[in-house]
């Protein structure tokens, strides 16, 4: 028998692949590995694997590697992933870092991604789910308004075997994907940079406080305060703004700092204050968190938290891609991207203390 050397190496690795010692998601050996296995060149090896792609066996990716399709797989695969996104600004740039991030890693695993934007309405949010669906997506990423509302949605998607992940928020009780970013540490690096510049009248300010993120921001400003002996009571907690009285509070030196769960709620405060007569930062100090986009544009630069959105949607991609390869089980997994403190003009010591 005078059987090609390339065939040889293809007929092994589809040996290996329908005896399940490969499995779908599984990453081939290398071109020099498989050289030095059979003893072939590297042309020869080529040849096979570029077969195998052709028939959707495998799947290669530049600068990756091959990886196992299984031929159902492969077959079935529309290779496209959605991105929902329930939001109240289409143009926001952090929701255009995240896409960006998620778009090049889905493109590096051969999928293309669709965006569709359901402006914070639970039945369009619906709608865009069950269109996916009818795409036959490969798998979904969901940016939610608010993840406890949404069960539902996440329900029709698990009813349908798809692969789903959250992003940026989550329901703590409704066990998911997820890719964010760490708000817990983030919060305690700007409370301890508050009490660092003797501040000890700090109160939270939340933006949506049903959202988990700001629960778990809320958490960490409280536990610098108590790691700082600084008492923390329900009074710490701002959901409801009243600017006249904050103002008041302000002036009267009741409250010398303030951390606000997000960037918006911190430029509105510092604008609405302002108006009030309070001086920033010399009568209270504006922290806040995101570094969105504008937060540098403005005639007083915020102190803030930054995330890194592009970070988060390539984590996002990431692991959505390993859940459809099957490398990634349990519907628990979560990624954390890393924040850093970014400090500008808002926030000064304490000229009280």
């Amino acid at each position: 028998m005078n059987e090609p050397k390339y065939e040889t190496v293809k007929q092994a690795l589809l040996h290996q692949i329908q005896a399940g010692k490969l499995r779908p998601g599984d990453k081939l050996p290398t071109e020099e590995d498989l050289m030095k296995q059979f003893h072939v060149s590297g042309i020869t090896v080529r040849k096979a694997m570029t077969e195998l792609a052709n028939e959707g066996t495998i799947t290669r990716i530049k600068r990756k590697g091959s990886f196992v399709n299984g031929v159902q797989a492969a077959d079935n695969s529309s290779h496209l992933i959605a991105f929902i996104l329930s939001a109240e600004d289409n143009f926001d740039v952090s929701y255009m870092k995240i896409i960006k991030g998620a778009q090049q890693v889905a493109a590096d695993f051969n999928y293309s991604l669709i965006v569709e934007w359901s402006n914070e309405n639970l039945a369009v949010e619906q709608a865009s789910i069950q269109k996916m669906l009818d795409r036959k997506v490969d798998g979904i990423l969901i940016y939610p308004f608010d993840p406890i509302q949404s069960k539902d949605n996440f329900l029709l998607i698990e009813q349908n075997n798809i692969p789903y992940l959250l992003v940026d928020r989550y329901n703590v009780d409704h066990p998911c994907y997820f890719s964010g970013c760490n708000n817990y540490d983030g919060a305690i690096l700007a409370t301890r940079e508050l009490i660092r510049l003797k501040h000890t009248k700090i109160k939270f300010a939340s933006f949506q406080f049903f959202l988990q993120s700001e629960q778990e921001r809320f958490a960490g400003f409280s536990n610098a305060m108590r790691q700082a002996g600084l008492p923390v009571t329900d009074d710490h907690l701002l959901t409801h703004m009243d600017y006249d009285r904050l103002a008041g509070s302000i002036l009267k030196r009741d409250i010398t700092a303030l951390f606000c769960s997000n960037d918006k709620l911190a430029i509105e405060m510092i604008e609405l204050l302002t108006n009030r007569g309070v001086n920033i930062p010399q009568d209270v100090s504006i922290m806040g968190f995101d570094d969105w986009d504008h937060s540098s544009n403005l005639s007083l630069g915020l102190s803030t938290v930054r995330q890194n959105f592009e970070e988060i949607g390539r984590n996002a991609a990431n692991l959505l891609n390993q859940v459809i390869q099957g490398k990634t089980y349990g519907g628990n997994s979560k990624i954390l991207s890393g924040v850093s403190l970014v400090l500008r003009e808002s926030t000064c010591e304490n000229p009280y203390a």
